[in-house]
């Protein structure tokens, strides 16, 4: 059988790469969005779409990677298993439940719960769009399908949760550095710093679990320095 070959054209290029883009863009903007929101700030209100987006893509960029891949493993282990012969079926049932007890595991060990319910989610749309009746058949048939709704709907929860996930470990003093500033003739230490917005830096004030915002005009020094770990706290 002659298998046939496609070149992708630069128009075909062009279109991928824009769609890419935007994805890439929007789970950026889902992950700073879930992120500052955690302090009460809104960081649409200070920079640029495209560049706030940009950083954000950058903070979850393995983990985007890490998705995709483990995307296409599954789907190259569900042929596998499906091509399993009849005389060889109990490996064919065990591997699946060996899949679904690990992933529950390191859900469990990395109490990542919404991860969980994005996937739940993910499988309710897959069913939802092959049962509805207006959907198109090119559609429902399309091998895409899948891939598409677990980037729609999957990786955006999980881009939200990655971005929450980060504010909270700050707000409870998991942060491995801390910030000392210095402004006009007073100083302030112990601070977490949560990011710049603009011309604005942001901090984290844990002993009054508030959110202070400095112009970098007004910031006559920065220092960072890591945090002591709890064996050094409980030191006398």
């Amino acid at each position: 059988m002659e298998r046939t070959t496609k070149e992708l054209s630069i128009a075909d290029v062009a279109g991928w790469g824009s769609a890419l883009a935007t994805f890439g863009l929007t789970q950026g903007a889902l992950y700073l969005q879930a992120y500052w929101g955690h302090f009460g700030l809104d960081p649409f209100q200070y920079v640029a779409v495209s560049e706030i987006a940009l950083a954000g893509l950058a903070g979850i960029g393995l983990a985007l990677g890490l998705m995709l891949v483990a995307i296409f493993l599954g789907d190259w282990l569900g042929d596998k298993l499906t091509s399993i012969s009849p005389n060889r079926s109990v490996l064919g049932c065990l591997a699946p439940i060996a899949l679904f007890l690990g992933l529950g595991a390191i859900i469990w060990w990395a109490n990542a719960w919404v991860v969980l319910i994005g996937a739940l989610l993910t499988v309710v749309c897959l069913a939802a769009v092959s049962i509805a009746p207006t959907v198109p058949a090119a559609i429902k048939k399309s091998p895409w399908l899948t891939y598409a709704v677990v980037m729609l709907v999957y990786v955006s929860i999980a881009s939200n949760w990655l971005g929450a996930e980060r504010a909270t470990k700050i707000t409870q003093g998991e942060e491995k550095r801390i910030a000392n500033i210095a402004i006009d003739s007073k100083s302030l230490t112990g601070l977490n710093l949560i990011g710049r917005l603009g011309d604005t830096y942001v901090f984290w004030d844990k002993a009054r679990k508030t959110t202070l915002l400095l112009q970098a005009s007004d910031l006559k020094s920065l220092e960072l320095r890591r945090a002591p770990s709890a064996a050094t706290r409980d030191t006398p």
